[in-house]
């Protein structure tokens, strides 16, 4: 077989504070085999570029994964991307990686077609492709300690003229003084509110209102998590149910505010905070209220057509969205 004739890779590298991920992907979106080390150990984008190559490297030559080529390099990266020139504005522990040229420094050292995209719009990305969306539009929002989205517009990853497009968590959902304070300075946004600290917060003001009732005491323990809140929920536990209840209402509220202004076809939710997800009565209650709201506050053509529903892929999504930017980038070369 020659090299014009061998099955094309695609590497994904996706950089987060504490480790870095490592991915093969064939031209269908099939990672093929993957790695991880620390982020802090390499440390400067150099260093994590000429692992990665060489990773990707070693990998091919290994004969179980049978011939193939190289044809393309993605970068996908935390933080505030620049999208006119590659470079990391704002960021949180990724020190030596502000202001740095990414793509040229990718480019030079992987001399290859190579992209570079915002963490969360690979994992759209990668969610896009795998639903074979073609030019329609998806978001995927994250729910967690913080709450992100990814953007995929009209087929191609979206990070606005600011790198800031999809900050779902800073969408004001209350205001005036009542409004709860946010740690971006401002008041009222969703991540206050529906954030792991958000929820929580509700979880104690729904105990302090109601300190009679039989309470699954999971739920009373000073180090309470969301995880915790799920599982009583999924128990039954009334208070649980509520706060997960009211959780989805602020979320449906805040992607209704979204879907009015982009009008996506799709709608994911994913992250570490989904109640268990479709896999449990809670999680799907939770589906349905956030369904509920969105069809309630917009417009019956964006509400009654948005398709909203659980995220499929799991922790390798950004690496494959990496993968699945870089083909579309070596592509069309």
């Amino acid at each position: 077989m020659t090299a014009e004739t061998d099955p094309l890779l695609m590497l994904g590298i996706d950089v987060g504070g504490t480790d870095v991920k490592l991915g093969l992907v064939d031209a269908l979106g099939t990672i093929v085999q993957t790695h991880r080390t620390s982020t802090r150990e390499l440390g400067t984008p150099h260093r994590v570029f000429q692992y990665a190559m060489e990773f990707a490297d070693a990998a091919i030559q290994d004969s179980s994964l049978g011939s193939g080529r190289l044809a393309g390099v993605g970068l996908a990266v935390p933080g505030v991307l620049d999208e006119r020139d590659f470079v990391l504005r704002e960021v949180v522990n990724l020190p030596g990686w502000l202001d740095v040229p990414l793509l040229e420094i990718l480019s030079t050292i992987s001399r290859l077609p190579s992209a570079v995209v915002n963490d969360a719009n690979s994992a759209a990305y990668a969610e896009h492709s795998l639903r074979n969306l073609g030019d329609r539009s998806l978001a995927l929002v994250t729910l967690g300690t913080g709450i992100g989205c990814g953007l995929v517009l009209r087929g191609s990853p979206f990070g606005g003229d600011h790198g800031c497009a999809g900050e779902l968590g800073h969408i004001a959902i209350e205001f005036g003084e009542q409004a709860l304070p946010c740690t971006c300075g401002s008041r009222g946004h969703l991540e206050s509110y529906a954030g792991a600290q958000g929820v929580i917060a509700q979880l104690r003001t729904a105990l302090d209102d109601d300190a009679s009732a039989e309470i699954d005491p999971r739920l009373r323990a000073p180090d309470v998590t969301p995880r915790h809140l799920a599982e009583a929920a999924e128990s039954g536990d009334s208070t649980a149910l509520a706060v997960v209840e009211q959780t989805a209402r602020y979320i449906g509220q805040a992607i209704g505010l979204m879907g009015q202004v982009l009008d996506p076809a799709v709608v994911l939710l994913g992250g570490a905070m989904t109640f268990g997800g479709n896999k449990t009565r809670a999680g799907n209650a939770f589906l349905t209220t956030v369904i509920d709201t969105v069809r309630a506050t917009t417009l019956v053509q964006v509400g009654g057509n948005v398709q909203i529903e659980f995220a499929s892929l799991g922790n390798n999504a950004g690496l494959l969205g990496a993968a699945m930017v870089a083909k579309q980038q070596a592509f069309h070369q």
